[in-house]
């Protein structure tokens, strides 16, 4: 028997407005439309910035709504301990944090399809939200309620792979992937820059591919201004004859198709950091 979800505000939805604004950025920036795209870039930068607690919000959403465990005795684990973490969430603030970003899409993106986009997870999204919401204390669920939507996240965590997710073992198992990833940071931390870093962290997890996506985009974007701003006062002769390559090669970055454009976006980030270092 399908489980009967309660009306869902998704205006109000971290998971919907931060998806959303990823995808207007996305979208806008392979359209071309600069203007429009950094619109929802600046957004994102601002209200989800870290020590937020919007930030923190929607940190605990994307785990749940990414992670997938084998068993439903970790399922209930993880289920707790999210609903422990709510507990230290400033409720007051984040309603007011969330409430000024929905103000500024309203006003700033001139798009009446903002928040209709069809997102394939949308249940699975109001799921969350919902409980979010009510470990926080939101008192709009009875308890009967409240029991039945943590069963169907509860069946989500033990889902069964989709077809993309055979290939990313890290995600049945968050701890492989966290041990995964400290190690790597911490051989390559001097290394690699943070956007770098930021990079090779969500290939190793497997998932966020729109955030990975908008990070490819947003990296696209940073290169070309910091090439215009080199070459302004660039009189190195065999630097000038290689402008024009630099640029092609940024601009033959394609943000949908992650596989390629990890590794050459991670090279454009490098770029990005002498020429920036050059300017200093």
């Amino acid at each position: 028997m399908k489980t009967k979800m309660a009306k869902h505000n998704k205006k109000r939805n971290v998971g919907l407005l931060h998806e959303q604004l990823v995808r207007h950025a996305s979208e806008n920036l392979v359209a071309g439309d600069k203007k429009r795209a950094d619109q929802g870039i600046e957004l994102l930068q601002h209200h989800f910035r870290e020590n937020t607690e919007l930030h923190k919000e929607f940190r605990l959403f994307n785990a749940l709504v990414h992670t997938r465990v084998p068993n439903r005795n970790l399922a209930r684990q993880i289920i707790a301990e999210s609903r422990s973490a709510c507990l230290n969430h400033d409720a007051n603030k984040l309603r007011s944090e969330k409430s000024n970003l929905i103000r500024e899409i309203n006003h700033k993106i001139d798009n009446s399809n903002f928040y209709s986009r069809k997102i394939s997870k949308y249940k699975t999204f109001a799921t969350v939200q919902a409980l979010l919401n009510e470990w926080r204390g939101g008192q709009k669920l009875g308890p009967d309620e409240i029991v039945k939507y943590e069963n169907v996240l509860e069946a989500w965590l033990v889902r069964e792979p989709e077809e993309s997710e055979f290939n990313s073992e890290s995600e049945a198992n968050p701890l492989s992937l966290k041990i995964m990833t400290e190690k790597f940071n911490k051989k390559y931390r001097t290394l690699l820059n943070e956007e770098q870093r930021q990079i090779i962290e969500n290939r190793l997890s497997g998932r966020n591919n729109d955030e990975l996506s908008f990070q490819i985009a947003a990296i696209k974007e940073q290169a070309m201004k910091s090439l215009e701003k080199f070459y302004q006062t660039c009189d190195n002769k065999v630097l000038l004859e290689k402008r024009e390559q630099l640029e092609k090669k940024i601009a033959s970055l394609d943000n949908t198709h992650i596989e390629d454009a990890a590794s050459k976006a991670m090279v454009i980030s490098s770029l990005i950091s002498e020429i920036e270092d050059e300017d200093e």
